[in-house]
């Protein structure tokens, strides 16, 4: 019994030190910015991707994938109101913060947004 609850206690040992290994968690790779494309209601205009991307290219961030979406914010129906139409990239996570004095947000900040087809 009693070499019973030393095996049990050497497993479990072993056990709790290869499930924690002390190391953090690897960083993201990539991190959804987006940005409005400036369109409105019943008017034709705003950015468009290409425009914005070359925005981010400007500031020396990489482009990773790019697509659009709506931001999830609730518009009146009205014409020349904003839209909603955000482009939405996927830069590297170390290129953040430059995406950001672009002027970039964080997509994680809208967490109503949705993608879709561009």
């Amino acid at each position: 019994m009693r070499v019973r609850v030393q095996f049990m206690l050497l497993a479990l040992a072993a056990f709790s030190v290869s499930a924690w290994s002390g190391a953090p968690p690897p960083a993201p790779q990539a991190v959804s910015v987006y940005l409005s494309l400036g369109s409105r209601q019943c008017q034709d205009g705003g950015r468009t991707l290409a425009q914005v991307r070359q925005l981010l290219a400007d500031a020396g961030v990489r482009v990773l994938s790019s697509g659009c979406g709506t931001d999830g914010m609730a518009y009146p129906a009205v014409c020349g109101a904003p839209d909603g139409r955000i482009v939405i990239l996927e830069v590297p996570a170390e290129q953040v913060e430059a995406a950001r004095k672009a002027g970039f947000a964080l997509l994680s900040e809208r967490p109503r947004a949705q993608r879709q087809a561009c």
